[in-house]
């Protein structure tokens, strides 16, 4: 996973059917493919992928509010 450029987060996570959820940006649905078929389910321990797609970007940040903090 690390060495693949198009993945930009990989998080093990928990409370979904999933054990990692990757953050990946390709140009189009060809690239997806490739990357899906020719990287991620041929990693050793992937025995299955379910994918989802942005259909469009509402709000985007890396601004941590955390002015609530204070005290």
């Amino acid at each position: 996973i690390r060495n693949l450029p198009q993945v930009l987060e990989c998080s093990l996570v928990t409370g979904m059917d999933a054990d990692y959820q990757l953050k990946v940006v390709v140009p189009d649905m060809d690239h997806y493919q490739k990357l899906l078929l020719g990287h991620l389910t041929r990693i050793e321990g992937v025995t299955s992928v379910k994918s989802s797609f942005v259909l469009n970007q509402v709000l985007a940040s890396t601004e941590m509010p955390l002015t609530h903090l204070r005290n």
